[in-house]
């Protein structure tokens, strides 16, 4: 049986310390056939001369400045030629096999759009912290607790499900995107597929402002009542750690907080702004 292409999209921008891991872990992957391509979003750390290196192997790459990951999912998408589609960030990597396994799960069950693994979460220079386990597709419970069950670095689905990604969204873009899928049609593989790493630079690592942001934006625009308040303390948490102090208080507010945490920033968010600083670079330097 002739088996489908699948396309995998590497979305890239200032990554270089992490970029050829990247690459490699798809290029040694066993399933055949396999188009993968390379798009960087303009770097100037000395990526694109990465990819170049890669080149022949690639379907295709590109460089420039993208409008951000979504909208670079978007286009490397819209020219994919794959029946089944997945993306890998490029601060992540696929563990052997990865491709095959998701596959052979999809091959198994026709009727299945999205499947998805478990992750295994390293730090900047590769080392096991703790393995990310997937949790069983709920569309209702990932809407109450604002959380998403789909682990994406290892993920794939099929052409048959894709969307576009809301580009207006910086962190939850596919957290939007999986909540549109029917719940029988997605399934967890129980296996890790992927590594998942977490380092300054990275969205889960740093940015606590523009998480803070898109938390709010998808609370306001996206969520269901009952899901607004998870995503309003998480809100609150981010802006506290960017020492948005106004905004974290009010969210917290608005998130109504009963755990020992939640109250504990709530309190101090009403603390002189210095003051919270010289707190938080004590509580980082006992780390």
């Amino acid at each position: 049986m002739t088996r489908p292409l699948v396309t995998i999209v590497t979305p890239s921008y200032q990554q270089a310390d992490f970029l050829e891991e990247a690459i490699e872990s798809v290029l040694a992957q066993d399933y055949e056939p396999l188009e993968y391509a390379v798009v960087d979003g303009g770097s100037t750390d000395g990526s694109v001369e990465i990819v170049r290196r890669y080149e022949d192997r690639l379907a295709w790459w590109t460089a420039g400045p993208d409008g951000g990951q979504a909208a670079a999912l978007n286009r490397a998408f819209a020219r994919a030629s794959g029946a089944v589609l997945g993306w890998l960030n490029s601060d992540d990597t696929l563990l052997p096999g990865a491709v095959s396994r998701a596959v052979a799960e999809l091959e198994r069950d026709p009727s299945l759009l999205l499947v998805y693994g478990d992750a295994e979460f390293v730090d900047e220079r590769g080392g096991s912290l703790f393995t990310l386990r997937a949790r069983e597709f709920d569309a209702a419970a990932m809407v109450r607790t604002c959380s998403n069950h789909v682990v994406q670095p290892g993920s794939l689905f099929r052409r048959e499900a894709l969307r576009p990604f809301n580009e207006a969204a910086y962190y939850f873009f596919d957290f939007e995107w999986v909540l549109g899928l029917p719940a029988g049609r997605v399934r967890r593989i129980r296996e890790t597929l992927a590594t998942y790493r977490v380092h300054p630079a990275s969205k889960s690592g740093g940015a606590p402002l523009a998480k803070a942001r898109d938390y709010v934006r998808l609370a306001d625009r996206v969520l269901p009542p009952e899901g607004r308040r998870s995503a309003y303390l998480a809100a609150g948490e981010y802006f506290y750690d960017a020492l948005e102090l106004g905004p974290a208080r009010r969210y917290l507010l608005r998130g109504r907080p009963c755990s020992a945490r939640g109250l504990s920033l709530l309190g101090r968010s009403f603390l002189p702004r210095p003051l919270v600083s010289r707190l938080k670079q004590r509580r980082a330097a006992r780390r």
